[in-house]
């Protein structure tokens, strides 16, 4: 089995390769939760199907199979004889309004994307101290001042994010969020507007260094990656 995150140009290129050699193959667009009834998946590959938040294309034959977990959500379910990237393509092809938070201890990036577009941005830091290694009675001082910057930092990025919102509310499809997952999930228990917005969260967390406009910027080439997987369909 290989797995590979690809991105969407070369997710294009790499799928005009592929070839069924056996004129066996399926082509199975897998709305989020479901799974094709009528073929066993090896169970690697059924795992990952199972765990992602967006679906999946299925690309199935008796030789060789390659599953595809999209960034975002497919919608319609079908069944279509052979393999047939049309749908594929016209997922990530379709021009969507998305809402993409960045946070690490120390700095965040909000911006709204039209398609691969960046249309309003607003990026900001604040000091947070590293964690404190020793003991003794300065330990509680040294959190108390930690835990008083994560505070002050976490306010300053919901309140960035509102104001990003606030101009494109109920137009919003998508959320990606993007840094370190640990101090999402803390930033999440302080902001309102995160909980609000579960709703249209992707499940994904980009690996992104540090945010900065620049990183922002180049968000589409990870937003827009899909997982790959293919596979041997009878091990």
């Amino acid at each position: 089995m290989n797995v590979q995150d690809i991105s969407k140009p070369r997710l294009r290129r790499v799928t005009a390769r592929w070839h069924d050699p056996s004129h066996s193959g399926h082509t199975y667009c897998l709305k989020p939760g479901e799974t094709p009834a009528e073929i066993g998946l090896p169970e690697e590959p059924l795992a990952l199907l199972q765990g992602s938040g967006t679906g999946a294309f299925l690309f199935w034959s008796l030789a060789e199979s390659h599953l595809v977990l999209p960034p975002f959500p497919v919608e319609k379910q079908a069944e279509l004889a052979g393999w047939q990237v049309g749908p594929l393509q016209s997922l990530l092809d379709r021009q969507r309004t998305v809402l993409v938070m960045l946070l690490r201890m120390g700095g965040f990036a909000v911006g709204i994307f039209q398609g691969e577009r960046l249309v309003s941005s607003k990026v900001g830091s604040r000091f947070v101290k590293g964690r404190h290694k020793k003991g003794g009675s300065s330990a509680g001082r040294f959190a108390r001042r930690r835990e008083g910057q994560e505070r002050a930092l976490f306010d300053k990025a919901c309140e960035t994010l509102h104001a990003q919102v606030e101009g494109f509310d109920g137009r919003l499809e998508h959320m990606v969020l993007g840094g370190d997952r640990m101090t999402l999930q803390a930033f999440e228990k302080r902001c309102p507007d995160m909980r609000r917005l579960g709703a249209i969260r992707t499940g994904r967390v980009l690996t992104v260094p540090d945010p900065r406009l620049a990183v922002l910027k180049d968000i589409p080439r990870l937003m827009y990656s899909s997982r790959v997987v293919s596979f041997a369909s009878h091990p």
